[in-house]
């Protein structure tokens, strides 16, 4: 099971969106300034291997947890 750049990309976004509501100092350059560098951090090669390595460690808890559950709901 893999989660998508898309899927990443988005939690990522809901947790800066949660952030910055909850501190109400933050400034419209701060946004564009963060969000520039998960973009440019996200579209390096290094960035990607990065990405590709969170992609596979949360693909594999998902996918023991989705294990866990139908072992013990098919007792």
């Amino acid at each position: 099971m893999n989660i998508t750049i898309t899927s990443l990309w988005v939690l990522v976004c809901i947790g800066l969106a949660i952030w910055f509501k909850k501190d109400s100092s933050f400034r419209r350059r701060e946004v564009l300034a963060v969000s520039l560098f998960w973009i440019l951090a996200v579209a390096t090669p290094w960035g990607a291997t990065s990405v590709q390595k969170v992609q596979t460690m949360i693909g594999n808890g998902v996918q023991s947890a989705a294990e866990t559950v139908n072992s013990v709901s098919s007792k």
